[in-house]
């Protein structure tokens, strides 16, 4: 009986490991970012206009069997490039800067990565998410590039192992602290108060 049991686990795990896995990757709503971009005080902002421009498009990772071999897709709901936009007007919103349709400030940039990764140990299961983009903060009166940056967020969890739960939670801090690098960017904070 134990026998049929353990058999029963294993071909219900590698199952699970041949079929995709879609992630509700988001920043956190609650989160308050406030770092030094807020001191340039209320700028208004337009909304971010970023482009995938990673060199795997379809995934944001694999899933993997016990050998380590790639078994299936791991994706996002939405596009990368909706998630890290929406990231980084909600780390400008938390530093009293607003977003409308025509501001002061146009950002453009790309996503360059967006990536989770699972490395797995005798004993336990590292998860790792990394997120990278690279901005460019424009004036909108004179059509200036008058600031430009590359920013990442890198996230890790050691665990026993873990699912989808687990793999968004990773990827959704590595967002987080893509917010945390943008908004602690002191060369941008200066960049913005000399508009």
């Amino acid at each position: 009986m134990k026998k049929i049991l353990l058999l029963s686990a294993v071909l219900i795990f590698q199952g699970c490991a041949f079929k995709d896995a879609t992630l509700k990757v988001h920043h956190s709503a609650n989160a308050k970012f406030n770092g030094p971009i807020g001191q340039a005080g209320p700028i208004m902002f337009s909304k971010a206009k970023l482009i995938d421009n990673r060199e795997d498009k379809v995934r944001i990772g694999w899933k993997k069997n016990g050998y380590g071999s790639n078994t299936a897709d791991i994706t996002t709901e939405q596009p990368v490039e909706t998630i890290v936009t929406n990231a980084i007007s909600s780390g400008l919103l938390s530093n009293g800067h607003k977003i409308v349709e025509s501001g002061l400030v146009r950002i453009e940039g790309s996503v360059n990565r967006f990536w989770f990764e699972t490395d797995i140990n005798f004993w336990s299961v590292e998860f790792t998410g990394d997120v990278q983009c690279n901005l460019k903060f424009i004036n909108t009166k004179t059509d200036q590039v008058f600031y430009e940056s590359e920013y990442s967020g890198t996230y890790s969890l050691k665990k026993g192992g873990g699912a989808t739960k687990t793999w968004q939670k990773v990827m959704s801090q590595a967002v987080d602290n893509l917010i945390e690098d943008i908004t602690f960017d002191e060369d941008l904070a200066e960049a913005l108060q000399e508009l």
